[in-house]
């Protein structure tokens, strides 16, 4: 699955919050600069659903203006996944936890002043 969102002004981002439930296997988070740069953020190879971790970044990371936060995961709805409800049957997306859902999340700071005035 992946999803895709583009960023609208300049921000810092501080932290990602991967999300999908049982069957998910991996997630990964790229930034994809106006020039077509591309950063992986975040890379986890072996997601587990009992972690359900943020990851703040070390340092704050400024994204211009038309950047893209690219977000890529895979599921296993296998046998072989020893967390999946039930391999025999279809997956739907849901908010119980033997449903799925990949979200994610993006904690990030706007770089425009505040216009606070006072009367």
């Amino acid at each position: 699955m992946t999803s895709e969102k583009s960023i609208p002004k300049d921000v810092k981002v501080v932290s990602l919050m991967p999300h999908m439930h049982l069957r998910g296997k991996d997630f990964e988070y790229q930034a994809i600069y106006p020039d077509g740069t591309r950063t992986t953020l975040l890379s986890i190879p072996s997601y587990d659903f009992n972690w359900q971790n943020t990851y703040r970044l070390k340092e704050p990371l400024n994204l211009p203006k038309g950047s893209k936060i690219r977000c890529v995961a895979h599921f296993d709805n296998s046998a072989a996944n020893p967390a999946n409800p039930d391999p025999s049957k279809s997956v739907r997306w849901g908010d119980q936890t033997w449903e799925e859902m990949m979200i994610g999340y993006v904690d990030y700071i706007e770089d425009e002043p505040l216009n606070v005035s006072s009367k």
